[in-house]
């Protein structure tokens, strides 16, 4: 089992954009690409969060008003 506490600094603005925040070492990696939603407190920031089986890790904002503020959540997952 892995958790993940994701705090990440900022975040594209733009209704559809996206970023790259990591990637992780082979024995964290899923077996699988994953996607996980992540909503803001304001109601504004509405993303999803993918960490994937090749290791990198991406948000991408989902339309609507998305501001540059940082987010953060936890993510588990089985190996």
């Amino acid at each position: 089992m892995v958790t993940l506490r994701i705090d990440w600094k900022t975040s594209a603005s733009g209704s559809w954009n996206s970023g790259t925040f990591g990637t992780l070492p082979e024995g964290w990696r899923p077996p699988m690409d994953l996607n996980f939603s992540y909503g803001g407190r304001d109601g504004a920031n509405q993303k999803t969060i993918d960490v994937n089986a090749n290791g990198t890790m991406t948000y991408n904002n989902q339309g609507g008003t998305q501001g540059t503020n940082a987010f953060g959540m936890t993510v588990s997952y089985a190996l």
